[in-house]
């Protein structure tokens, strides 16, 4: 039998590199049947589960299991009760001592630290009866065979990769022939549980008085340790896996639930997309009647069997379900409520349904009351995709695949087996439209995890790249089918460029997930980075072996997963690579050392130059990361993470000097024929000669010239084309060519210089990375119409965007203008490229080029949504998507329009103005709440200061001519946009819009006006928007906006934010409450918190005069130290420590008892980064009470409790027994025995002192002064106990005893000898504590009592010390101290030294322990100096 310490038996043992194994603890969990009795009225869960212990080793005795948060009541193993049970809650420490503060978080952490590890500590360990025998069944019975089974998967799993040569075996035959020698008969253990304070695992909404929400619950699963086994006991772990058994028991409707909910109608925020639930507009409780017969409906992580109805509670019903396959327990979720279903096969092509045949797969929706037709609208292509992914990467191993959308879910989904619970917020009508991609997204991954996140999973928590970027690039493949390449490629652009901003100073993609749990933040960079890195290396092995090898190596896996090839479906880093390289016959490590294991990008600068006499493009492209790569600097939102990354000592390795791999080149040559170039890039500098293959040179301009002015006529010139080799077809922004479009349009065209140098040229143009197989970033040095050449010719979307970025980049001119707004006007391009063109023509709006980006924008707006020669907008129509996204984008870009003073053109204001005043949505079949919005904010971002009067009368820097009509009047502009901002907001008060889009925008308007100074800070405002019956988005925004106009600064409101913080009752408002807060300490920390001043006097632009004489070194010198993340926290904390506020705010936040362990921790982190530890306790005991009674007059009393008063301080000071070896001690002479004092009377037991307990000192103040006669001079100072005390005499030398006759008059005289004796031996030969002590003898509280061999043998002694007379009398007075070496000593009380009676060398360093408590002699006889059993304590 395993002992205690076998590493076997020991939980905790494996490392996260090497999960523990099911076999390593002696058994195995074949099937596991869980029941939950939910209880809505209490939110409370009766539950029990039956697991079958499949036993691995015959000589188990002990189970361990993981169980938090719950309440054992009963635990048997084959119907036998189990007599010892240890379960240690790990939920139940998580309190400190009332005395506890911030300083002390670093006692709490100890013991959050060991819930996250992985894999989980067990805190359930249950015994085997004695009677229960581990016994070998019979091989060829029914259970034999189902122990059998169940112990081959569960060894299949518990082993590490197979093999290559091992692919083709079945788990049948991967069993040796031992193991079905002997299985052992299975186990039936049985666990009886109830959880009533739930802080993880599982959220009821609706169910609290007040709330007019619809009232359901569901589970909040997580892949992080401990996450299932806050529900029900079992082995908690993604690598564990085994067949289920659920059933649910819940209230038949909604009027079954205890203490019923009574909603008004109309009611602020509900269920429904406007605030207002439908179907209750009656004015009378019809609806509320209505509402209470809706069935409670259950959807469950498997397959439904069975619905019954119990006869003894008719209130309630119980619904079973199985899954049949095998998953981890934290792929398990339940939800319940009021659901409607809607079948979403319905939605299925007949033409797919067809192709798929028995392979189809049925998709069912879930959603509260009201809310089918915004289900039906968000996932209609739920069906198109599933049978995508089916088709392309393998089967779905579940029956259905459901969708379940609920309230306060704190992430967008949360998958499990066969079913995803997604958040309310997700769904959106079929009127709105701007949600359309990011919905879709998130969706189709709550899909394709169910292949990789569910049916494989990470090996170690490092390779958790591996499978959310396989999950996301299946994602990506998808919606390029639904939304076309153009739109996949130009997305995938924009996170390459997002990863070029973020990729600074970071570990590695691999490295990521070294931090368990992993910061939700490098959470987010690994789905940013890892589906991108997946698709460049899917570009780079199509080159290799000219064959789709991505596609096979992640349908291979699926399939291994489900054959059980890959054991128990782990995959890991090194088993992806292999994949890839059996696939593509090549190696591959040096493109995983640098994506994967390697961090940063490279840099490229590329210089080329056409070699006439040799016909070659002479190119060289150097990296310059090592060198140009920018200096992270510390940002508000990012803060956070770094400064908890140093903390935890997170080690960012070097930026990477030579990134090495293949790039396309891609010239395109005077005749149009582009021409492509694979160079392999292995150093540093790579100097390349590319042949040039066109023998003709490049077109005169005279001739592009002919072919623009006959496009514009509306010629065909393909007839040209076919006579003329050299005429060039454009494909591309050859609008507004004819001269009056010209000279209407104010268009500028190329220079004769400009034609002089592009006959020159030899080729249009020169592509870089054609084939997108970089995340780089990438500098050539072409000229600006070789850049015009690839947006107009080039049809790749990510060519055309390049050229756009450029001439966003480029010196801004007129002839930019006219290339952006040509491109603008073009409805060929892709919508992207059009708003992107619109946004850069903001840079062409000065007063030097008079203003013509602006011209252009107005144009094109005029021209595209106002009536024929009028600037007034014409009605709404969003049926074409990609006219709304531009004129979404051209007001943004008319208000980045600035002045050579900064501030926007009145003429633009009034502009943004009027398209919100006339905007018209009545002929619309969509809403424009996000128009209103966009043109709300870019309307808000025209607002500058206003300035205060100039006592010269004129400003020196007015240049706009139109400043000076009243129409555009800047204050009367500036009342005006407010105006209207304001009337927006109150008409999403009485009519709210989706979701209160509208109100949402206002709240970001708000928060920036005032951190411009353009209105005064009021969190007054603001905090209007927090209230529970708020929609939680708006919630949440608002609770933004004061962190980021520096509520963290403001005594008043830090408390109320960090109480929201541990307290709000919706865990989606506490985990945006979170981000904000952590980009509130970063905005303190940098210094970005501070509003802007409104300018005073005279305005002269951006420049800034300084006084010259003023010494400005200091605070330089802190702005550089803000900028490293050091100076920065050491900032925070100069800002925050002084904060007695933000102190107590925060640890309220961190003792809540409604927080989970992943918001505990995060709490933590933040305490531990602002505060240092102090280990110290402090001891606060009750003081009496009396009642007071005082006379007011008028035949009036007054009656109060007061507390006792404490003793006085007297002159006279008693010096301490303790003398440290550095202090001299003052001779003195030896004070007298003092006289004998009768004992005082007795006092109160109740104490009433405040004891402050620290490492060397105890005070003990005095709870009321004594009798005179008992009075001795009081201690002045905290008292210092020692124990066995000897006096020295002047000279220096150890005093002999001496024993008087008044301190030894009750003993005989036999005693006496012995006690003087032993004292002398004491005093003469100093020894250790243990051998003074040793033999003596001591009561209860540590004192030494007298025993015979001290005194006669016919003395007693009562419990306080005091000596007894024989004859029966007491002796009443102070008794012999236990350590008296003098009779000064034995005379003083005990705890005191006679003053004057240094302590002797070699007591100083003894270690001794003190023992404090206060009884009822404490005060008389302990504090008052007359000795007793509380004497020194």
């Amino acid at each position: 039998m395993p002992s205690a310490t076998d590493p076997l038996m020991t939980p905790g043992v494996a490392t996260p590199s090497q999960p523990l194994m099911m076999g390593s603890r002696g058994f195995n969990i074949g099937h596991q049947k869980v029941g939950f009795d939910v209880d809505f009225a209490n939110r409370r869960i009766k539950g029990w589960t039956e697991i079958t212990i499949n036993p691995t080793d015959q000589f188990l005795r002990t189970i361990r299991l993981n169980a938090r948060q719950l309440e054992v009541m009963k635990c048997t193993v084959n119907g036998k009760s189990c007599s010892q049970v240890k379960y240690d809650n790990p939920y139940s420490k998580f309190s400190i001592h009332k005395s506890a503060g911030i300083h002390q978080h670093h006692m709490l952490r100890k013991k959050v630290e060991g819930l996250l590890h992985d894999p989980a500590e067990f805190e359930l360990v249950i015994t085997l009866p004695t009677k229960i025998k581990i016994e070998n069944a019979d091989p060829f019975s029914v259970a034999a065979q189902h122990a059998l089974a169940a112990r081959t998967s569960a060894s299949l799993r518990g082993t590490p990769d197979a093999p290559d040569g091992s692919g083709g075996r079945t788990p049948a035959l991967t069993a040796r022939p031992e193991n079905m020698a002997n299985p052992f008969v299975p186990l039936q253990l049985r666990i009886e549980y109830i959880i009533e304070n739930i802080r993880d695992g599982f959220t009821f909404v609706g169910c609290e008085a007040g709330d007019p929400r619809y009232p359901h619950a569901y589970t909040t699963n997580s892949p992080l340790p401990g996450a299932a086994c806050c529900l029900f006991p079992t082995l908690d772990g993604i690598h564990e896996r085994w067949t289920w058994e659920i059933e649910v028991t819940v209230p038949r409707t909604i009027g079954d639930i205890d203490n019923p909910k009574t909603r008004k109608e109309g009611s602020p925020m509900t269920n429904g997309v406007n605030g207002n639930r439908e179907g209750s507009d009656d004015s009378d409780n019809s609806g509320a009647d209505e509402d209470r017969d809706l069935d409670m409906v259950v959807v469950c992580s498997g397959d439904a069997v069975d619905e019954e109805f119990p006869l003894m509670e008719p209130s309630k019903k119980i619904v079973k379900f199985m899954q049949p396959q095998p998953v981890a327990p934290q792929h398990i979720s339940i939800a319940i409520g009021p659901f409607e279903e809607v079948n979403l096969s319905e939605f299925r092509d007949q033409e797919n349904e067809d192709a798929m045949a028995a392979m189809a797969v049925d998709v069912m929706g879930y959603c509260l009351p009201g809310r089918d037709a915004d289900l039906k609208n968000t996932c209609v292509f739920m069906p198109k995709a599933i049978d995508y992914i089916v088709k392309e990467f393998g089967q779905y191993v579940y029956t259905n695949f459901k969708l379940c959308f609920v309230d306060d879910l704190a992430s967008d989904t949360v998958e499990s087996a066969s079913l995803a619970i997604c958040s309310n917020s997700l769904l959106f009508p079929e009127m709105i439209v701007d949600p359309l991609w990011d919905v879709t997204k998130k969706l189709t991954y709550s899909l394709t995890a169910q292949w990789a996140g569910v049916g494989v999973v990470p090996k170690d928590w490092s390779d958790i790249w591996v499978i959310i970027g396989m999950a996301y690039w299946m994602t990506g493949c998808f919606m390029k089918t639904l939304m076309g390449n153009n739109e996949y490629r130009f997305r995938l652009k924009k996170d390459a460029e997002r990863i070029t901003e973020l990729d600074i100073g970071r570990p590695s993609l691999y490295a990521q997930g070294f931090q368990v749990p992993i910061d939700p933040a490098s959470l987010d960079f690994i789905k940013l980075k890892a589906p991108v890195v997946l698709t460049i290396l899917e570009k780079r092995l199509w080159k290799l072996s000219s064959s789709m090898v991505l596609h096979r190596v992640v349908r291979k896996t699926f399939l291994s997963a489900v054959a059980g090839e890959l054991k128990n479906g782990l995959m890991s880093t090194a088993h992806f690579i292999r994949l890839c390289e059996k696939n593509s016959h090549n190696k591959l490590d040096p493109f995983f050392q640098q994506w994967v294991f390697g961090a940063g990008y490279p840099r490229f600068e590329v210089s080329q130059r056409f070699n006439k006499k040799r016909m070659i493009v002479e190119m060289g492209i150097r990296q310059v990361q090592a060198t140009h790569t920018p200096v992270r600097k510390v940002n508000e939102d990012e803060f956070l993470k770094d400064a908890l990354d140093r903390e935890r000592h997170v080690v960012v390795g070097p930026t990477q000097p030579v990134f090495t791999g293949p790039m396309t080149i891609r010239i395109h040559e005077a005749d149009g024929t582009p021409y492509e170039h694979v160079v392999d890039l292995k150093e540093g500098y790579t100097k390349l000669d590319i042949p040039y293959n066109t023998k003709y040179k490049r077109l005169k301009r005279s001739r592009r010239q002919k072919e623009r002015a006959a496009a514009g006529a509306g010629v065909d010139i393909s007839i040209d084309a076919q006579q003329n080799d050299d005429v060039l077809l454009y494909c591309l922004g050859d609008v507004l060519q004819s001269e009056e479009e010209v000279d209407d349009w104010r268009l500028v065209d190329w220079s004769r210089e400009d034609e002089e140098r592009m006959a020159q040229e030899s080729f249009e143009w020169i592509r870089m990375d054609a084939d997108f197989e970089w995340i780089c970033t990438l500098n050539i040095n072409q000229p600006d119409y070789m850049f015009l050449s690839q947006l107009q010719q080039d049809r790749d979307v990510i060519a055309q965007y390049d050229s756009i970025k450029h001439f966003a980049h480029a010196t801004e001119s007129a002839l930019i203008s006219s290339i952006l707004v040509r491109t603008l006007m073009d409805r060929r391009y892709y919508y992207g490229i059009r708003v992107e063109a619109a946004m850069a023509l903001a840079r062409c709006a000065t007063a030097e080029l008079d203003w013509v980006g602006q011209f252009h924008l107005r144009k094109a707006f005029q021209e595209f949504f106002c009536y024929s020669g009028s600037q007034i907008p014409k009605s709404n129509d969003f049926s074409d998507l990609t006219a709304y996204y531009v004129q979404n984008a051209i007001p943004k870009a008319m208000s980045q329009i600035r002045n050579i003073s900064g501030v926007c053109p009145g003429h633009v204001q009034k502009w943004i103005l009027d398209v919100l005043r006339y905007n018209d949505n009545s002929n619309n079949s969509y809403d424009d709440c996000y128009y209103i919005a966009n043109l709300m904010k870019s309307l808000a971002n025209t607002l500058s200061p206003q300035q205060k009067s100039n006592p010269f009368g004129f400003d020196l820097m007015e240049e706009d001519e139109y400043e000076e009509d009243d129409e555009y009047n800047e204050k009367k502009l500036h009342a005006m946009a407010l105006d209207e901002i304001e009337r927006y907001q109150r008409m999403d008060r009485w009519q709210p819009t989706y979701r209160n889009i509208v109100s949402e925008a206002a709240l970001e308007i708000q928060k920036d006006l005032m951190l411009r100074g353009i209105k005064n800070i009021d969190y007054q405002f603001f905090l209007a928007y927090v209230r529970e019956n708020t929609l939680d988005t708006l919630r949440s925004k608002a609770f933004e906006c004061m962190i980021d106009l520096g509520g963290l600064k403001v005594r008043q409101l830090v408390g109320y934010l960090l109480f929201m913080l541990g307290h709000d009752p919706s865990p989606f408002v506490r985990r945006r409450l979170q981000v904000a807060f952590g980009k509130g300490l970063g905005m303190i920390a940098v210094g970005s918190q501070k509003p802007k001043e409104v300018p005073n006097g005279m305005s002269f632009g951006d420049m800034i005069i300084e006084d010259a004489s003023a010494d400005n070194s200091a605070a330089r010198k802190d702005e550089l130290a803000k900028e490293t993340i050091a100076g920065a926290v050491d900032a925070l904390k100069k800002e925050v420590n002084s904060d007695s506020s933000f102190k107590k705010g925060l640890w309220k936040a961190v003792t809540s008892p409604e927080i989970g362990i992943l918001e505990l921790r995060f709490l933590l982190d933040i305490a531990s980064l602002l505060y240092v530890t102090k280990t110290s306790l402090v001891v606060v005991m009750k003081q009496k009470k009396h009642l007071k009674c005082k006379h007011l007059g008028g035949g009036k009393l007054q009656f109060k409790w007061e507390f006792n008063p404490l003793p006085t301080t007297r002159s006279a000071v008693v010096p301490p027994i303790y003398t440290p070896a550095s202090t001299p001690t003052p001779s003195a002479t030896p004070a007298p025995t003092p006289a004998h004092h009768p004992p005082p009377p007795p006092i109160s037991r109740t104490p009433s002192a405040s004891i402050t307990l620290n490492s060397r000192e105890r005070s003990i103040p005095r709870e009321t002064p004594l009798p005179t006669a008992a009075r001795e001079p009081p201690r002045s100072m905290p008292i210092k106990l020692i124990t066995n005390p000897r006096g020295k005499l002047p000279n220096g030398t150890t005093k002999k005893s001496s024993l008087g006759s008044s301190a030894t008059s009750g003993f005989s005289k036999e005693g006496k000898e012995k006690l003087s004796d032993k004292l002398d031996r004491y005093s003469d030969e100093p020894k250790r504590v243990g051998d003074l002590n040793k033999g003596d003898k001591y009561d209860k509280y540590g004192d030494r009592m007298p025993v015979d061999k001290y005194g006669d043998r016919s003395d007693k002694y009562d419990k306080y010390g005091e000596r007894t007379i024989s004859t029966g009398a007491t002796k009443r007075g102070p008794s012999i101290p236990p350590h008296a070496t003098t009779p000064a000593d034995r005379a003083a009380p005990a705890g005191h030294s006679t003053p004057g009676t240094p302590t002797p060398q070699g007591q100083q360093d003894r270690p001794r322990k003190i023992i404090l408590k206060l009884g009822k002699h404490a005060m008389q006889n302990g504090l008052a100096g007359a000795g007793g059993k509380d004497a020194g304590r």
